[in-house]
């Protein structure tokens, strides 16, 4: 006999595409991972846009400002305050950036890329080639451009000095220009990273509390399947919506646990009733038909005997008691008979039965019983109608027995594909346990049997019932067995 296996998600030796279908892999998959990458493009795509608006912002305003230089040294040139070769420059343009942004540059530079002026003094008078490609500057052409440098990237706003070779250049490092947040390109495997954490945090917080107690969950169950019942027990944590189905299967394992017991109980019940009836059986047989046989016999040998002798008027005297004899013995065995099966379902039907059973219920403590037809009743599947015929007498035995009810009412129906029996009485009512162990531990074995011979069918027997509100039985029955020990044993079954 090979060994049993179990296995589990995530165990090792369970195949991956097993492993993908599991409940971690899925919320990774398509809770966790999706939502970083949109929240990363997001993001990258508001900063990009953000950043590229602020640079088109910083570079009109710069443009701006060395337009505006450039008008002071054409002024300055035109009146000889600053002279051709750049004197005069360092008078004025230093008070032009001192209410400028703190980390521009201005410089005025020749058509050979030398700085006449430079705002940081030690480059004044020094060749600026090297640093940048200044062929658009020295174009005579306004604009700005973007230039990497060592100090990293700088954005440069050009405008030429009309009626000289000079270029006005206002510069500024983007770096500058930029606040952390709008720098989170350049950082962007630090940001990946981050989100990367973000999602493992995420992903085992999903595990801990969700992914794994479900797993212990499963685990439990599958003990529970083995008779451990002590699994479902111990607490796996978790969500809330984890532990509430804990809960209900905890629940449910009791309820499955108390109807295994009623189940017991009643079957106990149903076998000592058995034999109890049994033995009264034989009982009744012996101290009734058997003892009337036994007399009979005796009356034909002295019939016989008076036959013998010619003596033919005691002998007819005879003959008649022993027929009168005979015919207590045939009532008291048909007595017998339909104690053991009910009379007439066989040969007639549901319905018949069910009216003589209607009437003998009427006729033991005075209370009105009705049998209500609603449309055709057809003959179904013979243990269908015992079940049904069964179901009845014991639901009108309790109420005549137990509901103190004015009046009893038995419905039939029938629709395509189910019988209907209802059995409803205007009495006291009662309060229905939650659980049938409840009753069978009382003794109460009347509603078990019921629920198990419509079960049986696979049907099913709901009560009604409240205190003061009376009770209704109702057992809705397949016109075909639906058992398949009863199919296979009766395969031309109706």
């Amino acid at each position: 006999m090979k060994p049993l296996r179990r296995s589990f998600n995530g165990e090792k030796g369970v195949p991956v595409r097993r492993w993908l279908r599991s409940l971690q892999a899925q919320l990774f998959l398509w809770a966790v991972l999706p939502v970083t990458f949109v929240l990363l493009a997001i993001a990258f795509t508001g900063v990009y846009a953000h950043q590229r608006a602020m640079r088109d912002f910083v570079a009109q305003r710069d443009l701006a400002l060395a337009r505006l230089a450039a008008r002071i040294v054409e002024d300055g040139l035109a009146h000889g305050t600053i002279g051709p070769d750049g004197r005069g420059l360092a008078a004025w343009l230093p008070l032009f950036l001192s209410g400028g942004p703190e980390s521009a540059r201005l410089f005025v530079m020749d058509q050979q890329a030398r700085a006449l002026f430079h705002s940081d003094p030690a480059l004044t008078d020094t060749d600026l080639s090297s640093i940048a490609d200044w062929t658009a500057a020295l174009s005579g052409a306004e604009g700005f451009v973007l230039s990497r440098r060592e100090e990293g990237l700088v954005l440069s706003a050009f405008s030429p000095v009309q009626g000289a070779d000079w270029t006005v250049v206002v510069e500024e490092p983007v770096e500058g220009l930029l606040g952390p947040i709008l720098r989170l390109p350049t950082l962007a495997p630090l940001v990946a990273g981050g989100a990367g954490l973000l999602s493992l945090l995420v992903l085992t917080f999903g595990w801990t509390t969700i992914v794994r107690p479900l797993r212990s969950l499963a685990r439990a169950a599958e003990q529970v399947s083995w008779g451990d019942d002590s699994a479902i027990a111990r607490p796996v944590g978790g969500v809330q919506e984890v532990q509430d189905l804990h809960r209900a299967l905890a629940e449910m394992v009791g309820r499955l646990r108390g109807y295994e017991a009623g189940i017991r109980d009643y079957l106990g019940a149903v076998t000592s009733g058995q034999e109890a009836e049994r033995a009264r059986l034989a009982r009744e047989l012996h101290d009734g038909p058997v003892q009337d046989l036994i007399a009979l016999a005796q009356q034909t040998e002295i019939a016989r005997r008076l036959l013998a002798r010619g003596e033919m008027e005691p002998a007819q005297t005879q003959l008649e008691q022993l027929y009168e004899a005979t015919h207590r013995v045939v009532d008291e065995l048909r007595r017998l008979i339909a104690a053991l099966r009910p009379p007439y379902i066989e040969d007639l039907g549901l319905l018949p039965a069910l009216d003589t059973l209607v009437r003998q219920a009427a006729e033991a403590p005075g209370i009105p019983v009705h049998l209500v037809t609603e449309g055709e009743i057809r003959r179904c599947d013979p243990d269908v109608e015992l079940a049904a015929y069964r179901i009845a007498q014991e639901a009108l035995n309790n109420a005549l027995r137990h509901a103190r009810a004015r009046t009893i009412t038995l419905r039939v129906r029938q629709d395509a594909d189910h019988l209907v029996l209802i059995v409803a009485d205007d009495g006291v009512g009662f309060v229905l346990p939650p659980r049938p162990d409840l009753l069978t531990a009382q003794g109460r074995f009347g509603l078990v049997g019921m629920q198990e011979r419509a079960t049986r069918l696979g049907g099913r027997l709901t009560v009604e019932t409240a205190p003061g509100q009376g009770t209704r039985v109702i057992a809705v029955l397949p016109l075909r067995n639906t058992d398949p020990d009863f199919t296979s044993k009766h395969p031309s079954a109706p």
